[in-house]
């Protein structure tokens, strides 16, 4: 069974507040389907998660082994990498990386989180492709959809999170933009999306560097460059995610007794 231990009464009020939103995910991939999303999960087997991506990833792989850190049923594994994306191969590349854990068959679920450093050019055989031509629009979605393939059908659940929302100084637009590639990608591969923008949001749908919990107090949960969170903030973001891991896990452990 998933338990929360949060690091205060506080901040369980904070999850419980953030949760209640529900995020938008695949439609594609209902949770109520009969076969259970995560498959490859024998009974008191524990469950194998490797978190990918940038930064976002670094601290979202922080929040959901904080939560979970008196739950002996998961194991969530780092592999994300800061300052990365699709479009800088030459720093990382994601789609070798995708195929090789995923042939490692160690784990059940990917949770990946990406995009903070694609708006920029590609660059292949001493030709650009500016953010947002034909060009870089096709490479995108290519690489994209090629990750998302490849986990999927080396067997592993996928769940692909949105970028959450970030201040309108720090290139809002352009990763709301990022988001509906990821969407529409994970709806036509048959993969969970998980929306973290429009919880995160505020009331009024715009970009709050403040939470305010259960009890009504306001709580600093973003950085000051209003795309990562704070510590604490980080236990929010994860609790959007944590909520369908412990939902899906819970399915597929029915299916085993």
């Amino acid at each position: 069974m998933f338990r929360f231990s949060l690091a205060s009464a506080l901040f369980a009020t904070m999850i419980v507040s953030v949760c209640a939103q529900q995020p938008v995910l695949n439609a594609s991939v209902k949770p109520e389907t009969a076969k259970p999303y995560i498959q490859s999960v024998a009974k008191d087997q524990v469950v194998n998660i490797v978190i990918m991506g940038d930064s976002l990833a670094n601290g979202l792989h922080q929040g959901l082994t904080r939560l979970n850190k008196e739950n002996e049923t998961v194991k969530f594994v780092k592999k994300s990498k800061v300052n990365t994306g699709f479009v800088r191969v030459d720093r990382y590349d994601w789609n070798k990386a995708a195929v090789k854990l995923a042939r490692t068959k160690d784990y059940q679920a990917a949770v990946v989180l990406l995009g903070l450093n694609d708006l920029q050019s590609f660059r292949e055989k001493g030709k650009a492709y500016h953010y947002k031509t034909e060009g870089w629009v096709e490479r995108y979605r290519e690489r994209t959809e090629r990750m998302m393939r490849d986990l999927k059908e080396a067997g592993l659940a996928v769940y692909w999170v949105s970028i959450p929302i970030v201040t309108p100084k720090h290139y809002q637009e352009d990763y709301l933009y990022l988001n509906t590639f990821y969407k529409e990608s994970a709806e036509k591969i048959g993969v969970r999306y998980i929306d973290t923008w429009t919880p995160l949001a505020g009331s009024n749908g715009e970009y709050s560097p403040f939470w305010k919990d259960a009890t009504g107090k306001q709580v600093e949960i973003r950085r000051r460059d209003g795309v990562h969170f704070t510590t604490n903030g980080y236990l929010i973001f994860a609790g959007i995610i944590n909520d369908i891991l412990s939902s899906d896990i819970k399915a597929a452990a029915k299916t085993q007794h």
